[in-house]
């Protein structure tokens, strides 16, 4: 899992406290391109956000119940890395 794996997991987290409901796949697209958008080190064709969130789904972090919303393991997973960064700051 990378960065933009992360990524995607906290625009799912962000969309579900701001508006109290599952993410749908265009919003979350439409967010996770927002936020890459001044990236350059990533291509489109390396971001694959299709596949990222295939795999994602598959490894158990987020789930699709009328919209993404994550999983237990996601929520952990996102709060691990969140915890590791700010102790790196």
């Amino acid at each position: 899992m990378d960065k933009h794996d992360l990524m995607i997991l906290d625009i799912v987290q962000q969309h579900k406290k701001e508006l109290q409901e599952h993410i749908r796949l265009s919003a979350l697209e439409r967010n996770f391109w927002k936020r890459i958008e001044g990236d350059v080190t990533l291509s489109v064709g390396q971001a694959r956000i299709g596949e990222r969130i295939t795999r994602l789904y598959l490894d158990g972090m987020i789930q699709n119940k009328s919209g993404y919303m994550l999983t237990k393991k996601g929520r952990e997973a996102l709060n691990l890395e969140s915890e590791r960064i700010a102790q790196m700051a």
